[in-house]
Parts: C-alpha cells; structure tokens; sequence
C-alpha cells in the first residue's frame, strides 16, 4: 500500500469496465524535494502507481476487493512522455480489458494539458495470505516502521 495518494477525484467510473480520476501536483509534495531540486518532476515510478490505485479502485467500486488484497504483479509496454512538473492536473484513465483467472488485465493512461505523460498495461492479482501470514506481514511493517522513526 502507498503511502501517498494519487487520486484527487474520481471523474466517472463504468463498473467493472473503466475509471477516471485526476490528481493535482501541487509542488509541495515531499517526493519531489529530491526529484529534482532545480527541475522538480515526478518521478515514473508514482506516474505508475497512479495507474495502479486508478486499477485498484476500479476493482474496489466494482465490488471485488472484500474477497482481495491486490497487488501489481506486471507492468509492460510502460511509455513515458511529457514530463509532469507542478503546478500540472494529472488526467488519469484506466480499462479493465479482461479478466484471465485471478489475474486483471487493465490498461491506463495519463494525460496533461492535451500531452501525454504515461501509458502502460498493468495485471493485478489478488494476495491470498493464510491468517498467520497477515500478520506476520504486519508485524515486519511494524518493525520497518520502528527502525525509521528511530
């Protein structure tokens, strides 16, 4: 799970077909203090994973997350373009093209000011964990986040 969020507003949604969102970098983000001091941009990694909590909330508002904790498990044809620099309105679109066992093939873009700043094609699969392994999860989160506020 992200620590951040990369969804301002959800602009429509078609259930179990596609979602619309957008996101407004402000430029007080605290990732782009060292992404890039004289020319902040943000970073394709969060671009993606933009794409990846648009993919998510789909599935939530379709209904399918109470049986699932979902998790990217491929990336391809990841096209980068226009960079994202504040103050930009992100434009963010994701389709659900199928549906092949647990896996959900989904593609997305993100659009700025009539540019493109990112297109991909992302699966996301559920996470099955018996009951210690959820907490085992937990507990290693736990200590990860003891060792940084240290």
């Amino acid at each position: 799970m992200s620590v951040f969020s990369f969804l301002d507003q959800i602009t429509e949604i078609k259930r179990n077909e596609s979602l619309a969102a957008v996101y407004t970098l402000t430029g007080k983000e605290e990732f782009l203090e060292d992404h890039f001091e004289s020319f902040p941009v943000m970073p394709g990694v969060l671009l993606l994973e933009s794409l990846k909590q648009a993919a998510l909330s789909l599935l939530v508002l379709s209904g399918d997350f109470e049986k699932h904790f979902y998790r990217l498990t491929e990336a391809r044809d990841v096209r980068f373009g226009q960079f994202v620099r504040p103050p930009s309105r992100l434009a963010i679109e994701v389709k659900l093209l199928r549906k092949e066992g647990m896996a959900n093939h989904f593609e997305g873009r993100i659009d700025l000011a009539g540019a493109r700043a990112l297109t991909a094609s992302l699966v996301l699969e559920p996470v099955h964990w018996t009951s210690r392994e959820k907490i085992e999860y937990f507990e290693r989160l736990r200590g990860r986040e003891q060792g940084y506020l240290e």
